[in-house]
């Protein structure tokens, strides 16, 4: 005879929700080096190009790249000096090089070897008084404090990059002020302060989408690329808050924001998709969860060595195993569990261990 397991037997485990501390790009791109000025109050123009690619946006330090933080083709970058000195042994040219080869250590996840760097470029900048040198590297240091895990400092360091913009100038909802107080709402999401980080991430987006509103479909893609991280990770905290309503369709917004850019074959997009699912079978709608669930499947078949795989195939066993259905959701989790050991993935060899130990106490 089989026991059917009740929702409390199952929810301390059911379903992973994968969520990446993810990392927006760089706030003050390396392009800035060329022109740190903002759009002044007399409405010139002196816009600084930034980063467009949500690669960085959306990227885990160890998903499809070696790292969260990819610098730009060094041509904008160097502008600004190149056109004081084609002589590679000056000291901002000198600053350059360390900047790119601290960027370059946190690819390769050497965090401390980066960490001196960049406090090596920072005495640099300070020493040349380079006060966009100076932002900058700050920026880059508190996106390296949140991808250590460090988000007390991270907060910090943010707040400081922020001011520091404020005093050059920039208004609140200036672009590279949207992108921090993303981050730090998120940031305080982390650190586990909820109700701050849903006034931050409520103001942003309402900030986000007022600028939405004013731009055309070709000069809106950062914004939208903004928007879409900030739903996700407000999503992540409506599930924390248990809005499950809520949280579903802000997932469903930021998938569709992030897929219009960048295509369906993303892990960050696949991600996005199972903690979709995840809402849904807390909605008890598992029609839907399945069926986000087998696209993630699908998808992810067509991605090479994608560790998370295995992830959605635990996730749909326990799926079925909620509704009752013992053999799908044996299928699933062996193979699961089978994916995790050859491909050494720990969360997936757990996760379907819990969901065949479920199995086995279900059939006595």
């Amino acid at each position: 005879m089989f026991r059917s397991a009740t929702a409390s037997s199952l929810a301390s485990r059911f379903f992973i929700s994968i969520n990446h501390p993810r990392i927006a790009p760089l706030t003050i791109p390396l392009a800035s080096f060329t022109n740190h000025a903002p759009i002044p109050a007399n409405g010139t123009n002196h816009q600084l190009h930034q980063n467009g690619s949500s690669k960085d946006d959306y990227n885990r330090r160890k998903q499809r790249t070696a790292g969260p933080l990819h610098f730009i083709a060094a041509s904008s970058f160097l502008s600004w000096f190149s056109k004081k000195s084609d002589d590679e042994n000056t000291p901002e040219s000198q600053l350059i090089t360390i900047i790119k080869r601290s960027i370059l250590s946190i690819q390769k996840e050497e965090y401390q070897k980066a960490e001196q760097m960049l406090h090596l470029a920072l005495k640099m900048a300070q020493d040349l008084q380079s006060k966009d040198g100076i932002t900058y590297i700050y920026d880059i240091m508190a996106n390296l404090a949140m991808e250590v895990g460090d988000f007390a400092k991270a907060e910090k360091l943010f707040v400081n990059v922020m001011q520091r913009l404020f005093s050059d100038g920039f208004l609140e909802d200036h672009i590279k002020m949207l992108h921090i107080s993303s981050k730090v709402a998120h940031l305080a999401q982390l650190q586990g302060h909820l109700d701050k980080a849903a006034q931050g991430f409520e103001w942003t987006l309402a900030k986000l989408e007022e600028k939405l509103k004013q731009l055309g479909d070709d000069n809106a893609k950062e914004i939208r690329e903004l928007w879409g991280i900030t739903k996700n990770w407000y999503a992540q905290l409506l599930m924390e808050s248990k809005r499950f309503a809520e949280a579903k369709q802000a997932f469903l917004q930021a998938y569709e924001a992030y897929t219009e850019i960048h295509g369906m074959l993303t892990e960050e997009g696949l991600t996005i998709l199972n903690n979709l699912s995840v809402a849904c079978s807390n909605l008890e709608d598992y029609a839907s969860a399945e069926r986000f669930l087998k696209e993630a499947i699908a998808l992810a078949a067509q991605i090479p060595d994608l560790s998370e795989a295995g992830v959605y195939k635990a996730n749909l066993g326990l799926l079925y195993l909620q509704q009752g259905l013992l053999r799908q959701a044996s299928e699933f989790c062996t193979f699961a569990w089978r994916y995790g050991k050859q491909h050494k993935h720990e969360e997936t060899v757990q996760q379907a261990s819990y969901c065949l130990e479920q199995i086995k106490a279900m059939e006595k």
